[in-house]
């Protein structure tokens, strides 16, 4: 009786731990390639504030920065409006 009580629990074990979900997989990699801009703008006040300036472009934050940034998607490029807000616009 006691055997077949903790196979039971084995089973119930075994449904109920999350496993390997190729669909919620897919949703985190689709999710990666798209840039987090509301961090590159926190990143960019941060900048201003170590710095006490405004860069004069993206690129000179990009290569100041210290901080990883993702490449932007395809066909697109980072760019700083008049605000210092990251933008994405086609190249």
């Amino acid at each position: 009786m006691r055997r077949l009580a903790l196979l039971a629990l084995a089973g119930l074990a075994l449904v109920f731990t999350p496993g390997c979900n190729k669909a919620e997989d897919a949703q985190v990699e689709t999710a990666d390639t798209n840039p987090d801009l509301a961090e590159l703008n926190r990143e960019v006040k941060r900048w201003i504030m170590k710095h006490r300036d405004m860069p004069t472009n993206f690129a000179q934050f990009e290569a100041t920065a210290g901080v990883p940034i993702k490449p932007p998607p395809p066909g697109k490029k980072y760019v700083l409006d008049e605000k210092m807000h990251v933008q994405l616009k086609n190249r």
